[in-house]
C-alpha cells in the first residue's frame, strides 16, 4: 500500500488543476530515485487475437485488448493530472501499457528521470486499482539506462516503441537500450510498436503502428522471417511474430 502525506494546509484548492495524487500517494521503491517498484504480473501470456490500441479509443473490448500510449505527450497528460478519470477509462481494456511519456538526451536528466517516474507511478497506482499493466520502456541517452528500467521486475511481458531510425545515431541510441534492457530485465515478451531495426535476444511481437496504416507505409517481413516458437499469442495487427532466441538462459 502507499504511504500517504497531507497536503499543505494553505492548499484549499489544486493549483492550477493539478491533481496531488501522484505526489501524495508514495509507492514502495528500490530506487535511489524513489521510482516506484511495479508488482509483478499475474498472467504470463495475452489474449488470442488481441488488439493494441490507443488511450481514449472507443472500440475497445475488455475481454482482449491492449491500452498503448505510443502518442503525442499532451494526448495522455490526463492520466497524471486526472488518475481516477484515466482509470475509469482503462476498465475498458483487458490490460493497459504504462504510459510513454518522452524521454530526450537534450533534456534535463532530472526532466527524463521525473518522467519515467510519473510512468511507473501510474503503472502501479493502475495495479492497486485492479487493472493489468504491462511496462511501457523508454531511455534518453545511455546516462538513462542508470534509472530508466528502475521499478520493472525481470522476466515480465514489456513493450518498447521504435523511434524515427532513419539516422544511424538515433538507431545506435536506440540498439544500447535495447541491449541494457535485455541484459537486465529479461523479458518474457516485448512488443514492439514498431519494426525494430536492430535484434532482439528475446521473444519479439512487432505491431504495426497506426500512422503506418494511415500513410501506407508497410514493412514486409523477409523470407524465412516470419516465426515463432509459441502459437500461445495471434495478433490481428501484428505484421510478424519474429523471435530473435527461442532458448533464453
Amino acid at each position: 500500500m502507499p504511504q500517504s502525506f497531507s497536503q499543505p494546509p494553505d492548499w484549499s484548492c489544486k493549483p492550477g488543476g493539478w491533481d496531488t495524487t501522484g505526489t501524495r500517494e508514495v509507492f514502495p521503491s528500490t530506487s535511489p530515485l524513489g521510482i516506484p517498484d511495479l508488482l509483478p504480473q499475474t498472467f504470463n501470456e495475452l489474449p488470442p487475437s488481441f488488439r493494441l490500441l490507443p488511450y481514449r479509443s472507443k472500440r475497445s473490448l475488455a475481454n482482449r485488448d491492449l491500452c498503448h500510449f505510443y502518442l503525442d505527450d499532451y494526448r495522455f497528460e490526463t492520466t497524471w493530472n486526472r488518475p481516477n478519470a484515466a482509470v475509469n477509462h482503462l476498465r475498458r481494456y483487458w490490460a493497459a501499457l504504462t504510459p510513454d511519456f518522452s524521454l530526450y538526451p537534450q533534456w534535463p536528466a532530472v526532466v527524463n528521470q521525473w518522467n519515467t517516474y510519473r510512468s511507473r507511478w501510474l503503472g502501479r497506482w493502475w495495479q492497486s486499482q485492479g487493472i493489468r499493466v504491462i511496462p511501457t520502456l523508454n531511455w534518453a541517452d545511455i546516462a538513462s539506462h542508470t534509472y530508466c528500467f528502475d521499478g520493472i521486475p525481470a522476466d515480465q511481458i514489456v513493450s518498447i516503441g521504435v523511434p524515427d531510425t532513419r539516422r544511424s545515431h538515433v538507431v545506435e541510441r536506440y540498439r544500447a537500450g535495447v541491449d541494457a534492457m535485455c541484459e537486465r530485465l529479461r523479458p518474457r515478451l516485448v512488443i514492439v510498436y514498431g519494426h525494430s531495426p536492430v535484434e532482439i535476444d528475446t521473444p519479439m511481437l512487432e505491431i504495426e503502428p497506426d500512422w503506418h496504416r494511415l500513410r501506407g507505409v508497410s514493412h514486409r517481413p523477409q523470407a524465412g522471417e516470419k516465426r515463432s516458437c509459441s502459437g500461445s499469442v495471434q495478433m490481428n495487427q501484428a505484421l510478424h511474430y519474429r523471435q530473435s532466441s527461442c532458448s533464453r538462459s
